[in-house]
């Protein structure tokens, strides 16, 4: 029998009744094969118009280097290599308004005078549970 004749008969739920069990597992076969065939076939095309819009959306900038850089300043001390110190301001002034925000007072009433990057002593299953979470939510 050909393929597209067994198809014929295999969608006609009276005829396939007549059909051999071994007519109704070649049938099965080539239908499982030509759904999962046309699904694969349009999840690359998808993959592919995907990664076009990807690259005509979203051109890419140039990165500015550390020289370039508006916010970034060089100091060179005597004797030693350069550091890289950035405009902290920004920042500054985002603390300052969470401070005065939990504090339930004015940003007058609060003076930052020095801000430290504490290391973060947690346990890598820790960091792990909530770059987990914080990524579900997206």
């Amino acid at each position: 029998m050909i393929v597209t004749e067994l198809l014929a008969r295999f969608a006609d739920p009276d005829i396939m009744q007549s059909l051999s069990i071994s007519d109704k597992l070649i049938a099965g076969l080539i239908t499982t094969l030509l759904g999962m065939g046309i699904t694969f076939a349009a999840l690359i095309i998808l993959q592919f118009i995907i990664s076009l819009m990807d690259k005509i959306l979203n051109k890419r900038e140039k990165v500015p280097t550390a020289a370039t850089s508006p916010g970034l300043t060089t100091i060179k001390s005597p004797g030693s290599k350069a550091e890289h110190y950035q405009d902290d301001t920004e920042l500054v002034a985002v603390i300052t308004c969470v401070i005065a925000m939990k504090l339930k007072t004015s940003v007058e009433n609060i003076v930052i005078k020095n801000i430290e990057r504490l290391d973060d002593r947690s346990p890598a299953w820790n960091r792990a549970g909530i770059i987990e979470q914080m990524n579900s939510r997206l």
